[in-house]
């Protein structure tokens, strides 16, 4: 089968496997251009319709959108061409700045081979949510535990409930997290915020009001029975990134790898 009659074959498969409209999945030709994206990828990326991504490149695409660092384009096609050139799937890591809002998922690439001609002719893409934050609620699931063993009930609504601002959530995290608050302070100035020890001193006293309570120690308590030490805040990715991963760290993090084969 030639190359034009296979990858029409293929995208026709494309169309039938991700025809939920949550699906965000994509596949490119040979020149990085879309030619099928589902609406979830349209939204993604804060396009009206799929067919407005069509016959375009990612850099037609960044151009449009408000996404804030447009040299991230640059990460995307050395990473196209290096599925091209090795006729391997791989998957990325990547934070999106878009509209001030942190969008956080993995993205799986993979070669489209005419089997007939071994040609390279496009990429099939599929993006998935992360589910690293929840890693330990799945391994009380798995042990049969109904949840941790403290006096304050689950809230499904804790970031409503209780609105933190980033700074606020990134210090609590941290602190739920085991980290004093000298090694705090360090790790928020490698992550771009200036902050001293005293500083996160007082943040943590504004954290005792939020959550009305006398103590870290009830802080601590209270926070990890409101599920806060399973949300990641936002402030903590604050730079556009697309980073390959492997296959065995996707498959602990992400919440459906793609199996499907076309």
């Amino acid at each position: 089968m030639e190359d034009k009659k296979y990858f029409l074959h293929y995208k026709n498969s494309f169309e039938v496997i991700f025809s939920n409209e949550d699906s965000c999945a994509y596949i490119k030709d040979h020149e990085f251009k879309y030619q099928m994206v589902t609406k979830g990828m349209a939204t993604l990326y804060g396009m009206p319709h799929p067919n407005d991504m069509i016959g375009k490149s990612i850099d037609d695409i960044i151009k449009l959108t408000d996404i804030e660092n447009k040299n991230v384009v640059t990460q995307f096609m050395k990473q196209n061409m290096t599925i091209q050139q090795q006729k391997k799937s791989k998957t990325y890591l990547e934070v999106i700045i878009c509209g001030g809002k942190s969008n956080i998922y993995l993205q799986h690439k993979s070669p489209i081979i005419n089997p007939e001609t071994n040609n390279f002719i496009g990429i099939r893409g599929h993006i998935t949510n992360l589910l690293w934050p929840h890693a330990i609620k799945t391994l009380l699931k798995m042990h049969g535990a109904k949840g941790l063993l403290i006096n304050h009930k689950n809230n499904k609504n804790s970031l409503k409930d209780y609105p933190l601002t980033n700074i606020q959530h990134m210090v609590l995290f941290l602190c739920l997290n085991n980290y004093s608050y000298s090694e705090i302070a360090l790790l928020l100035n490698e992550f771009g915020y200036t902050i001293t020890p005293v500083r996160v001193n007082d943040y943590l006293e504004q954290l005792k009001l939020i959550f009305h309570v006398r103590n870290k120690s009830q802080l601590i308590e209270k926070a990890i029975g409101l599920n806060f030490h399973l949300f990641l805040p936002e402030g903590l990715f604050n730079k556009i990134s697309s980073i390959e991963i492997s296959e065995e760290k996707a498959t602990i993090i992400s919440g459906s790898i793609n199996n499907e084969k076309l």
